[in-house]
């Protein structure tokens, strides 16, 4: 695509230069956590142009410079506290920094596309959603070679967005040809097309399907499957390969086989059989739901081969494709995954889908074994542990009130493990009105700090803020007096302000302190209650997330 050029006013161009200007000095100190990237959103989206254009002339004339930027790793640093999720692949800070910066563009980019139609008349709105796209496939292409995750995606966001046909079929020939190295790119860029009707079939289907990466086919066959379901698509556009689908259904199975049986066999590496395993349930599952939707028995040799795999989501999806194939005895089997507390909210649903209430027993569709089923899907997302814990325990029931809902809410705190003995990790998660479990160890605190923990973090205050003891005036620091003559009251010794704390429209000090020579806690203070706890790498964290969520509950009439 050629386009004639725009000419920019003087404003666009020094600001461009200086979006540009502070990508380069951050790229020259990568190491230094200092330096602030953050560009100044432009004025209206047309400059978004000139800084696409520009930002691949900046990578042309630093290549060399960046692709060595790339791959090198940063200092030593102190370890990272324990986290719910698995380790992410390492990247480097000249990779984040790209990542930073060419999320910004993708997101502006994406808004002048989106906002282009009510800015502009019907042919220059077109015009430039075509400029647009013109811009983001140049940048997608220049930067994949940099690994950079969440930002190619925004760039294939902003060529389907418009839905005219010769951004959709770029967009798709990069996602088939010089697909992204990352899955959330790819399910990012598809968000488009489910959530819109403003685009051809044809201009996707059966082009995107001709993939053998499964990170693109996977939820290319979910957006086949939604406009099947929800849209009455016919044929199914998987119907007319359903030979070939069902051969690849086949080879993905062996493999899932023999991975179950020897891992090592694939890699010595965690991360490389992790990758390996999602791609190949993320494909097995969209597969069998496309299988159920095209409805040729055919399909049933192949998923009898599934249903004895041990990854129980295949298990369950692999069924129930049997039994809308006609397969009756598959509905027993989906019977059987009622008792998995990963397998549960789906099994409910399928069977109340086949006409089999009957065979769901009224433990498995309580409040407790649906708050189990979802705190067990919320931890088997590839952002979380990517698989189901090993066990579920109920440690508390409570209703609450809760922001956001008209009246009082079930909430659990519930204790999950995975695995056995010395490998072994478990914690505190919690269900109701989300499910949801954080990095903090929270097995030792009691029941109420936990409940207090999960509300404070789902409470959102735009205003809350830390400031450091240090940079308050005296006059704040002695309106402040009261909090801490409360720590001297109850007894604590070598007080240590750290920080001014505001959340919620309260005020309190962040302290070190000690109730005797060996004993340190993290304590906050706020001239009414005293909240403590033993000073470590989260304690800070934990502190103000069970202070935050206090406040919550006073204000919602509980605390």
């Amino acid at each position: 695509m050629e386009f004639p050029p725009i000419d920019f006013s003087p404003e666009h161009k020094l600001w461009t230069d200086h979006c540009l200007a502070r990508l380069e000095l951050a790229l020259e100190n990568p190491h230094e956590k200092a330096v602030n990237l953050r560009w100044q959103e432009p004025d209206e989206w047309l400059p978004t142009l000139l800084l696409a254009e520009r930002i691949v002339e900046f990578e042309r004339s630093h290549r060399e410079e960046l692709l060595a930027l790339s791959t090198q790793v940063p200092p030593s640093e102190p370890p990272a506290p324990a986290s719910t999720t698995p380790a992410p692949a390492s990247t480097t800070p000249a990779q984040a920094i790209l990542q930073e910066s060419l999320s910004t563009l993708g997101r502006w980019l994406y808004q002048l596309v989106r906002t282009s139609t009510a800015t502009f008349d019907d042919d220059t709105a077109r015009f430039i959603q075509l400029l647009a796209a013109q811009k983001a496939s140049e940048c997608y292409v220049v930067f994949r070679k940099y690994n950079t995750e969440k930002c190619l995606g925004l760039f294939l966001q902003s060529m389907f967005l418009s839905g005219h046909s010769i951004t959709v079929r770029l967009a798709v020939d990069l996602l088939v040809e010089q697909p992204p190295e990352h899955w959330t790119d790819v399910a990012q860029a598809l968000s488009v097309l489910m959530q819109s009707t403003n685009w051809k079939v044809i201009d996707v289907f059966p082009k995107i399907l001709e993939t053998t990466r499964p990170s693109v086919l996977a939820p290319a066959f979910d957006l086949a499957n939604m406009l099947v379901r929800k849209q009455g698509l016919t044929p199914h556009p998987a119907a007319e390969k359903l030979d070939t689908f069902l051969s690849l259904f086949g080879n993905v199975t062996q493999q899932l086989l023999s991975l179950e049986e020897n891992p090592r066999k694939f890699s010595d590496s965690v991360p490389v059989v992790q990758r390996i395993l999602f791609d190949s349930v993320s494909l097995l599952v969209s597969m069998c739901d496309a299988f159920a939707l095209i409805g040729d028995p055919k399909a049933i040799g192949k998923l009898n081969q599934a249903i004895e795999l041990k990854h129980r989501r295949i298990k369950l999806e692999a069924a129930f494709a049997l039994a809308k194939l006609g397969e009756a005895r598959a509905i027993d089997l989906i019977a059987e995954l009622l008792a998995d507390d990963s397998s549960r909210n789906r099994a409910v649903a399928y069977l109340q889908e086949l006409g089999s209430e009957e065979k769901i027993k009224p433990e498995w569709t309580s409040s407790l074994s649906k708050a189990k089923s979802d705190l067990a899907l919320w931890l088997s997302q590839p952002e979380q542990f990517a698989i189901p814990p090993t066990r579920i325990d109920l440690i508390e029931q409570r209703t609450l009130p809760w922001p956001g809902f008209d009246g009082p809410q079930e909430c659990f705190l519930l204790q999950f493990e995975y695995g056995l003995g010395e490998n072994s990790y478990s914690n505190v998660g919690f269900s109701g009105p989300f499910p949801c479990a954080l990095s903090l160890d929270l097995k030792a605190l009691n029941n109420d700090t936990a409940f207090a923990i999960f509300l404070g973090n789902d409470v959102d205050d735009p205003s809350e803020s830390r400031i450091a003891w240090d940079s308050l005036t005296e006059a704040h620091k002695h309106a402040l007096r009261p909090c801490l003559d409360a720590l001297d009251e109850k007894g604590f010794l070598n007080i240590e302000p750290l920080a001014k704390i505001l959340s919620l429209g309260h005020e309190a000090i962040l302290c070190r302190a000690q109730s005797d020579e060996a004993t340190h806690w993290g304590v906050i203070s706020d001239g009414q209650s005293v909240i403590r706890c033993p000073s470590g790498p989260q304690t800070f964290e934990t502190l103000f997330l069970q202070w935050k969520g206090m406040l919550a509950l006073e204000i919602l009439g509980e605390g």
